[in-house]
């Protein structure tokens, strides 16, 4: 279930931003009033959005906002007066901070939203894809240090070694990454 963090200063505010996300059903909303709250929950909880209704009472909003994209992957939205438009220092560009100025419509939020969901998704994609890169690196460097020792110790070349890997996988049923630990077992180098 996706989480959804509001943090707005007035409850009126909280509660306007939850009408307009009722048709994210599915969605568990939190709520904080404050920075320091909402800090606390970013600890315990790992949102997948963040809209950030400014002016806060404790905190500049843009600085939580950055804060938010330094310490979460989630996507933020931070929304800001119209007085805000053309103050150079509230562009969130450099951040991936979403911008939308009040008043606004139902249907630039909604868009905004979507885009920020279909943004948070794809960031998620990228880091399941690198971790699988990852653990295939790992994987890669392992058989390479059994092979080196291989190639140390038994005197094979690198295609013998490369094809003892193989072939004792193939024969005993396990990974490469399997064979290759037992190598660096017996030679003590784990």
């Amino acid at each position: 279930m996706n989480q959804i963090l509001i943090i707005a200063g007035k409850e009126t505010e909280k509660e306007n931003l939850v009408g307009l996300l009722d048709y994210y059903s599915p969605s568990q909303i939190l709520y904080a009033s404050n920075s320091k709250q909402a800090k606390e929950l970013i600890a315990s909880t790992t949102p997948s959005l963040i809209i950030i209704n400014a002016p806060l009472p404790s905190e500049s909003a843009q600085d939580l906002a950055i804060f938010m994209t330094q310490r979460t992957d989630a996507s933020v939205i931070l929304l800001l007066p119209e007085s805000y438009r053309n103050i150079k220092e509230y562009s969130g560009e450099d951040y991936g901070i979403l911008i939308l100025y009040k008043p606004f419509k139902r249907s630039e939020f909604e868009r905004t939203v979507k885009f920020a969901i279909a943004f948070e998704n794809r960031i998620a994609k990228i880091q399941e894809k690198n971790k699988k890169l990852q653990k295939q690196l790992t994987e890669f460097r392992t058989v390479h240090r059994a092979k080196c020792l291989l190639i140390q110790h038994l005197h094979m070349t690198e295609p013998q070694a490369h094809r003892y890997i193989e072939k004792h996988a193939m024969d005993c049923r396990q990974s490469k990454l399997e064979v290759a630990n037992n190598i660096l077992k017996t030679y003590h180098e784990v």
